[in-house]
């Protein structure tokens, strides 16, 4: 080799070097880049949805206690020094002391102010000076099968306070039979409840079912299986728990129908019943419970309920100021066959 060249090959090779090194760096640079950029995404996204929900609720969520049970409750509202919890009656039935845990740490006795036997739903006051955040309510009407929702409860003990389960929206709103005992009577009705296909542990029960907006649409009730939930619906609490806070005496009809709503029925649905497809309004009767109110009034499977007492018949809302009404009567409007008829309990 040319001594005179030997500074020309010298720098050639520490260029081809140098660029061997570069091209290796500059891929591991981006790799790294990107790799950040889509952790930080799925951080901010995705706990964002939940944890904020959580974070912003926890405190809200109480744990209701007795001697010999344990369930989960939430902070309804506040007026001036009192509390009003709702939690699940059965929990709280005939129990002489009542305990509500907020956090970890701070126990206040609670007095029974009522409770709904149909529903399962208890209204606990606590007096306090300390102003407690009362949770946001939704509107369940607006619920969408395959929504997630959120539930935070104490299952098993009061040990897991502030325990997390995830669910689904199965169904905004489904029927089911149920019944109770009422003075050595046992009666049969349908509860109108949110399907949720999670699996709640007991504890979980008084829980509230809470949407991506932090809101409450419902509060846990009962387990069907180990994969299918229900939840009271939030209009329906708010119902009954308002009632029993002003004191007003109540009594839920149970109007004994289990119906769709037509405005939710697809156009072959109405056309398969020879229900007319543009009907919006009105409930499609599915089936009647013998000796109801519905069926002592002579509605029957199939009938197309338009009014009850006159209001319009249109939605859950509208169902529900039915049902929870002073009435003594009621008359219902329907279609049968194409014919529309009045029929009314009062009727011979």
């Amino acid at each position: 080799m040319n001594n005179n060249n030997r500074p020309l090959y010298l720098l050639m090779v520490f260029i081809i070097i140098w660029l061997i090194v570069l091209s290796f760096r500059a891929p591991v640079s981006n790799n790294n880049d990107d790799s950040k950029q889509i952790n930080e995404y799925n951080v901010s996204g995705f706990s964002t949805d939940f944890t904020k929900i959580i974070e912003e609720n926890m405190d809200s969520i109480v744990t209701v206690s007795t001697d010999t049970d344990t369930a989960s409750g939430f902070v309804y509202r506040q007026d001036e020094d009192t509390v009003y919890v709702l939690s699940a009656y059965h929990v709280v039935e005939g129990a002489a002391h009542i305990n509500v845990l907020f956090g970890s740490s701070y126990q206040v006795n609670a007095m029974l102010v009522g409770y709904d036997l149909l529903s399962d739903l208890a209204v606990l006051a606590i007096k306090t000076p300390y102003e407690i955040k009362s949770l946001k309510l939704a509107d369940s009407t607006l619920l969408h099968a395959g929504e997630f929702v959120v539930s935070i409860g104490s299952p098993v003990s009061q040990d897991f306070a502030g325990s997390v389960q995830l669910g689904m929206i199965s169904s905004p709103r489904i029927s089911i039979e149920n019944s109770v005992l009422i003075e050595g009577e046992r009666q049969n009705y349908y509860l109108d409840v949110i399907e949720l296909s999670s699996n709640l542990l007991s504890g979980y029960s008084g829980s509230p079912i809470l949407n991506m907006n932090g809101e409450v649409c419902g509060m846990n009730t009962m387990t069907l299986n180990e994969d299918i939930s229900f939840a009271l619906t939030i209009n329906e609490i708010k119902k009954i728990a308002d009632l029993i806070i002003s004191g007003e005496p109540y009594e839920k009809n149970m109007l004994g129908i289990k119906a769709v709503y037509l405005k939710d029925m697809e156009n072959y649905e109405k056309s398969n019943l020879n229900i007319n497809i543009d009907s919006i309004n009105g409930l499609y009767v599915q089936r009647v419970i013998d000796h109801s109110l519905a069926y002592n009034a002579g509605v029957r499977a199939n009938d197309v309920i338009l009014s009850i007492n006159q209001i319009e018949i249109n939605d859950f809302n509208d169902y529900l100021d039915i049902v929870y009404s002073p009435s003594e009567s009621f008359e219902f409007t329907l279609l049968r066959n194409g014919e529309t008829l009045v029929l009314g309990t009062n009727d011979d």
